[in-house]
């Protein structure tokens, strides 16, 4: 049986991890897109879409999609 606060930081943990998952699929799916559409064909839209994220997710990590290349 866990205590409160072990099983505080193991939700805490499961959060970043998703958090990290996201990020790294914006990411890739980014870098997928960018290289078959083109930079300038690929809209945040097509990026969240195949991605399976929401559009306000991918601003939480990125300004816009140039600021996904750095």
């Amino acid at each position: 049986r866990l205590t409160k606060i072990q099983s505080e930081a193991y939700y805490m943990g499961k959060i970043e991890d998703k958090k990290k998952q996201k990020k790294e699929a914006l990411f890739h799916t980014s870098f997928d897109l960018f290289t078959t559409k083109g930079f300038s064909k690929t809209s945040i839209a097509d990026i969240v879409e195949k991605a399976g994220v929401a559009k306000g997710t991918f601003y939480l990590y990125f300004k816009d999609k140039y600021d996904i290349t750095n």
